[in-house]
């Protein structure tokens, strides 16, 4: 085996090898059709339409090779989220194919941490051999959220007989989930061009933006309208905005219920809209009016004033206005009020009225899918399995199709997993509490990892399976939800690097197959994107040329009232769920779990506009942006620093009960005083893997694993650090 295998990666190596591009995209040479033509006399360059894997948007992009190697790449201009565009973490991410430290043959542990190099058939068989031999329920597969072939692998596990399924959905998005399908019962997207008035609540602790969406909040100002930012930290799209509104972190909740205070005592509300679409809003109200403006700025800290303001500033533009909910970030899954923080968004846009409404919140139409769309000769019916996944059942508003990962590794430190398969998931870097989960992993008996480079996690693996990179294979039809929807299609773009490199479809065939389970995947992958472009009525060869296709009948007419899926068929002001999974009906107030106080500061995170938890760190490109810009750095408010005699460029101690941490401090502005913020992309708890990154400190190591008991959300903002200057 390589040595280079061994390490985390080469993060600041002179660039990629083999004909990457040598620069963050550019414009792409030609039109858009996949054809090939000449380039000189000597060079053939093709055209491929794929989608983006930096995050898990998957913006449609277009890309050009040269002899079969990366060349040129750009957004596809037809693709509802790209525009034509593609942002720092998609143009960088490209350089993941040609990495040094790339996975390139299956790899065995001797047990004592040393790999060596085996075949496909050694590795198949022995895990296979493992998996029949643990009962069902004490197998589990944790995978990435942003994946596109989890119907692969939650098919496997269904044949298997296990419902231990896991993704990080909890950790980011359950707040979310539980909201929307418990108030709404249809997911909303925000409607950017035409707004007049946009509310960018919490954009920091996410700051990976569509690009499209970026353009539009650009054309809003321009166009007259108005976007303030109101957010503990200024985020890179703060540039983008009239104003920055800084709320303390924790309090986002108390901003919202003032502003719906104000909006109901002066009544600026939407009183048709609400009437006729909405059931216990007169419960909510009087549970709401009792938060104004002034009661607001008190817990805030922002100007009564102000929320004021914001308030009739929402109502002056309404409907063309919105409160936006950021995907993936905290403000669904940080703090002990999320789940309520998630709820008052949702109301507060139905307030307004905005439902449907050009610049306001669109509900769009998408196709569904469900076993009637698939031949049963063909893909044989594996039933669900018998049994609940491990975790199920504690949290009584969790979104039912999201498993509790943190539950799971709970489970596995008490000896319940005999075999887990890690598919693109890197629990020792990405889960809270990175020392506790590192134990945990320990704990189980088997262990199999399935990734492009040596994670912390395949570290520590019985097997590690070099899985192919999304420029080198094909995916499985998927839809970007839009006012105008679209199916689309990750193609293959760049000659495969390594030949022994597979996908994870691939994979988890060998493994069925290997596992007795063949007959649940007797049909391939070009029949399972014929059978989802049928149900879609889209043309396959269409989108393996395009990379997308309009689906008919999914073109939102706007003015339309959505078809609310929830008990009552109405938006849910009062909630008889939320009453009988133990919060109240309607809204109220719930302080977080913890407050800044003395020399303890609340850490906050969220990933930043090139970065996206650890992964994307394997681009070297990346890796290169982030030591320029020392980005690794730790913020801290310039009137909180001066207190503790902490200077710029100072190398700081962060520590609490869970672990310490060094970095070095950015003394600024841009944060509020009451919070300390680390960015969660570098830095871990293993020296060695320290060492390799050269730079950063793990946030992890200090998140403390703990969850909303309503909906099992991590809270992962929860935290409290004392800071000190090093060697002080």
């Amino acid at each position: 085996m390589p040595s280079s295998a061994l390490t985390r990666r080469s993060f600041f190596a002179a660039g990629a090898a083999a004909g990457a591009a040598v620069a963050f995209g550019g414009v792409g040479v030609g039109g858009r059709r996949s054809e090939a033509f000449a380039w000189g006399e000597d060079h053939v360059v093709e055209y491929a339409a794929t989608t983006c894997d930096g995050c898990g948007n998957k913006c449609g992009m277009g890309a050009w090779t040269q002899d079969g190697a990366l060349w040129r790449f750009m957004g596809l201009e037809d693709h509802p989220f790209a525009h034509g565009h593609l942002c720092v973490r998609g143009l960088g991410y490209t350089a993941v194919a040609y990495s040094e430290d790339r996975l390139t043959t299956p790899l065995k542990n001797d047990g004592q941490g040393n790999f060596s190099a085996v075949s496909w058939d050694e590795a198949i068989v022995d895990i296979a051999a493992r998996i029949k031999e643990a009962e069902p329920s004490r197998v589990a597969l944790f995978q990435d959220s942003r994946a596109t072939d989890q119907y692969y692998t939650q098919r496997f596990m269904n044949a298997l007989g296990s419902a231990n399924y896991y993704t990080d959905t909890v950790l980011t998005d359950m707040d979310i989930l539980t909201g929307i399908t418990n108030i709404l019962g249809v997911f909303p997207a925000p409607h950017a061009e035409g707004s007049k008035y946009i509310v960018l609540l919490d954009k920091s602790y996410y700051e990976g933006v569509r690009p499209a969406e970026t353009e539009e909040v650009i054309r809003v100002r321009e166009n007259g309208g108005k976007v303030v930012v109101v957010d503990p930290r200024l985020p890179s799209i703060g540039a983008l905005a009239d104003e920055w509104v800084c709320v303390r972190p924790g309090f986002e909740l108390a901003f919202l219920l003032g502003v719906m205070g104000h909006l109901l005592n002066n009544d600026l509300y939407d009183k048709a809209f609400v009437e006729a679409n909405g059931t216990g809003f007169e419960a909510f109200a009087e549970s709401v009016r009792s938060y104004d403006a002034a009661w607001a700025s008190g817990k805030t800290g922002i100007p009564e004033a102000k929320i004021a303001e914001i308030a009739e500033g929402l109502a002056a533009a309404a409907p063309h206005c919105y409160v936006d909910m950021q995907w993936a970030g905290t403000v669904g899954s940080g703090y002990r009020n999320s789940a309520e923080t998630v709820r008052c968004i949702i109301l507060l846009n139905a307030m307004l009225g905005n439902f449907n409404q050009e610049g306001g919140w669109v509900f769009p139409l998408g196709p569904w899918v469900d076993d009637s769309a698939f031949d049963p000769t063909v893909f044989k019916p594996v039933g669900y399995p018998q049994s609940y996944a491990i975790g199920a059942g504690v949290h009584p508003l969790a979104y039912m199709y999201a498993n509790d990962c943190q539950a799971a590794m709970a489970a596995a430190a008490e000896g319940a997993l005999d075999v887990a398969l890690f598919f693109g998931s890197n629990p020792l870097a990405d889960y809270p509490q990175a020392a506790m989960t590192a134990q945990d992993v320990e704990k189980i008996g088997f262990k199999v990892v399935v990734d492009s480079f040596m994670t912390e996690t395949a570290k520590t693996a019985d097997y590690v399976l070099p899985e192919t990179t999304y420029l080198e294979r094909r995916g499985i039809v998927g839809t970007a939800t839009a006012p105008a929807t679209v199916a689309t299609l990750r193609n293959p773009v760049i000659d495969q690097v390594h030949p022994e490199t597979k996908p994870t479809y691939r994979i988890i065939v060998d493994l069925a197959e290997a596992c007795g389970l063949g007959e649940y995947f007797s049909f391939t992958l070009d029949q399972l994107n014929e059978t989802y472009c049928a149900a879609y009525g889209v043309s396959y060869d269409a989108l393996k040329s395009d990379g997308l296709a309009p689906i008919p009948g999914c073109e939102l007419e706007f003015g339309n009232v959505p078809a609310f899926a929830t008990k009552s068929g109405k938006i849910e002001f009062a909630c008889e769920a939320y009453a009988t999974g133990g919060m109240s009906a309607v809204p109220a107030w719930i302080e977080p779990a913890v407050s800044a106080s003395g020399e303890s500061l609340r850490l906050i995170t969220g990933d930043q506009v090139f970065q996206s938890k650890t992964y994307t760190m394997a681009s070297d490109k990346l890796a290169q942006l982030a030591k320029d810009f020392e980005a690794d750095r730790v913020w801290m408010a310039t009137s909180r620093a001066a207190e503790l005699g902490i200077e710029d460029g100072d190398v700081v101690e962060l520590s609490n009960d869970s672990g310490s941490v060094q970095a070095k401090v950015r003394v600024t502005g841009r944060i509020h005083p009451d919070a300390v913020y680390l960015p969660p992309h570098y830095g871990c708890e293993s020296e060695e893997i320290r060492a390799a990154f050269g730079f950063g400190a793990s946030h992890k190591a200090l998140v403390t694993r703990q969850a909303e008991p309503e909906s099992g959300s991590g809270m992962l903002q929860e935290v409290l650090v004392n800071v000190k200057k090093v060697g002080a």
